[in-house]
């Protein structure tokens, strides 16, 4: 028996529990090795310290303390109705899975906030590499989203502006999705005036990207062209807001425009 074989047999050797092959192997070990004798002499002094001590004696109503607690405990399980097998999935739903569902939410929920607050910086960016690339000369094409270029799309505000990132100060970018942009695309208004036509105007353009019709240097031969205009700078801002072009909240424009009628077999 070796060393470690015979500390593992300590104890039981001491309870008695050992079979008298294993304890004839001990008592042999122990009476060649100083170290294990010594082990077990002290084993044996705490074995019968332990044996001396006192034993506790319980509170007198422990007995009656616990049996009215069962009793209590098993009324109250009479009383609870029995749960259905719906209550019992749901209650193992909200228990398990409520917590991930939760966490899963708040997580989409931090998603959308987070890309939310980006969303101008991205555009930003963008805007600022598209300035770039139009200041050192570099094409620029507006992708349809498709893997093609869509040159019948109109461009959004902020794309149009940084086309025109060195005029913006200066000159207020037109809205390519306004009702003035859209009025440049309908067909002539059927009023029996002369289709080639053009007028000078002055308008005052907000900070918002709205304008109203100050003045007419040059009246068309059509005056329907000067109600037609008229009416697109009520219906939609017919400019990008101020903040995309860099220009003065406020500011007084001369434009000119042309109209034209090109027959279709010219092209």
């Amino acid at each position: 028996m070796t060393c470690l074989e015979s500390q593992k047999a300590f104890s039981p050797y001491l309870d008695g529990a050992l079979t008298h092959e294993s304890s004839a192997a001990l008592a042999e070990h122990v009476g060649v090795c100083p170290v294990c004798r010594h082990q077990l002499e002290e084993t044996r002094a705490i074995v019968r310290g332990l044996s001396l001590m006192a034993r506790p004696a319980p509170p007198p109503g422990l007995s009656a303390t616990i049996r009215d607690a069962l009793i209590i405990e098993r009324a109250a399980c009479n009383a609870t109705p029995r749960l259905t097998p719906f209550e019992v999935f749901t209650r193992w739903v909200s228990t398990r899975l409520m917590p991930y569902s939760v966490g899963a939410l708040y997580s989409a929920v931090l998603f959308v906030a987070v890309f939310g607050g980006l969303r101008q910086q991205m555009i930003i960016l963008r805007n600022l590499a598209v300035a770039q690339a139009l200041e050192s000369g570099q094409p620029v094409r507006w992708d349809d989203g498709r893997g093609g270029f869509d040159v019948t799309r109109p461009l959004s505000p902020d794309l149009a502006a940084a086309a025109r990132a060195q005029f913006g100060p200066e000159s207020p970018t037109l809205n390519p999705r306004g009702a003035l942009a859209a009025l440049t695309l309908a067909p002539p208004a059927g009023s029996g005036g002369p289709d080639d036509d053009d007028m000078i105007v002055v308008a005052d353009v907000y900070g918002n990207g709205s304008a109203s019709l100050a003045e007419v240097v040059e009246a068309p031969r059509n005056r329907r062209m000067v109600e037609d205009l008229q009416a697109a700078l009520r219906k939609s801002p017919a400019f990008v807001p101020a903040s995309l072009d860099r220009r003065p909240q406020t500011m007084r424009v001369v434009f000119v425009l042309q109209k034209m009628n090109v027959a279709d077999n010219s092209y």
